[in-house]
């Protein structure tokens, strides 16, 4: 094989396939990316237990050719460089990267032992790339992948009924969602849908071209995710024992009130260097147009109050305690300079919805005991 091609094309490519790659494989090979030389265009692709990433890109193919180097090496080799184009070549067992006058040398995997690469999954229907790119990043918040026994807890649900594509998550503790656009293949408004690693769909995302049209595949055994160049292949996730948190979200709020996102974010920030215990907790009081921001150091005996200028919508005061992280973590994701909280309790959710005429993002939360 004889290959020259864009350096940042390449460097963009190997880079998020092999950050899909497993660290320590049992197999050798699965730490590897397939590049595949034909015609005037370079394959790179990578394959993982739970994901497949394929990149097709543009290039001068002076000789055809197939092989399997070491993923994560060549990526970081590749980032190095500074040189507008880089040489492939094969000789017997090995593959040199050529920049200008600087050589590395790779020493090829077995190409026998590569399992193959997923075909490029038909897509159900498209999303503005820029949207679905903020949707996830706003919804991925409220997972969490530890839980080995529960492992809808670190997915994002993607359902598509219409033309809307709700995504949403929760770790049973929270939930966030938001909806967009969604424009059906051939007209097919049915529903659908697909539970996947939010990680993984987070870091797909990053490698697409956000500024298009992206496709997405929501049926079948696998989930994916596609471009005009790229496509991913992602697992669907068992949900087994989610319940729907939907069912907690109230029909009308007894207390509502508008809030400055970066006035509540800074003082609940303040409000973290006191409530530092095993089990911290900030208390946040609705009631009236000045919304109180609370917190104590039982180790330390410290105390911070801020008052944030807010507006009273409607209903008597209520004082709510929250964990610091998951607060900040709703607040910090609305994406809007103002954020609309409804509360039923002190015991029961909280709601935080994105004042905005462009986003529906809405964050429900639950309280700690005061």
């Amino acid at each position: 094989m004889k290959v020259r091609i864009p350096r940042r094309a390449l460097a963009d490519a190997t880079s998020w396939s092999a950050g899909h790659l497993a660290a320590k494989p049992t197999v050798p090979a699965r730490a590897g990316l397939l590049l595949e030389a034909d015609d005037d265009h370079l394959t790179v692709a990578g394959v993982d237990w739970d994901v497949t990433t394929h990149s097709t890109l543009a290039a001068d193919v002076l000789e055809p050719g197939r092989i399997v180097i070491s993923g994560r090496l060549a990526a970081q080799v590749i980032a190095t460089y500074r040189s507008e184009l880089i040489d492939i070549t094969v000789d017997g067992g090995r593959a040199t990267l050529s920049a200008d006058r600087d050589r590395f040398m790779l020493t090829l995997l077995a190409e026998a032992d590569y399992p193959a690469i997923a075909e490029r999954p038909a897509a159900d229907g498209t999303v503005a790339g820029e949207e679905f790119a903020e949707a996830v990043r706003q919804v991925a918040i409220a997972t969490d992948p530890t839980v080995a026994a529960e492992p809808w807890r670190g997915g994002i649900q993607l359902t598509a009924e219409g033309d809307r594509l709700t995504v949403w998550s929760t770790d049973r503790y929270r939930m966030a969602e938001r909806s967009i656009a969604w424009t059906p293949v051939n007209g097919d408004r049915s529903e659908i849908g697909a539970l996947v690693p939010a990680r993984t769909l987070a870091d797909a995302v990053k490698g697409m071209n956000a500024t298009g049209d992206l496709g997405l595949t929501l049926r079948g055994k696998t989930a994916g995710l596609s471009d005009d160049t790229r496509y991913t292949t992602l697992s669907r996730i068992d949900e087994h024992g989610r319940k729907d948190p939907h069912q907690f979200i109230p029909d009308e709020f007894v207390t509502e009130a508008v809030v400055p996102v970066d006035q509540l974010v800074a003082a609940a920030k303040r409000a973290c260097l006191v409530a530092t215990d095993r089990k911290p907790k900030i208390l946040v009081g609705f009631g009236a147009d000045e919304i109180s921001v609370r917190a104590a150091g039982e180790d330390t005996g410290a105390v911070a109050m801020d008052v944030v200028d807010g507006q009273h919508i409607d209903g008597p005061a209520i004082q709510m305690a929250f964990q610091p992280s998951a607060l900040l973590d709703g607040l910090q994701a609305v994406g809007t300079d103002e954020v609309r909280i409804g509360l039923t309790s002190n015991i029961r959710p909280a709601m935080l919805h994105a004042v905005s005429d462009d986003s529906d993002y809405r964050y429900l939360v639950m309280p700690v005991r005061l």
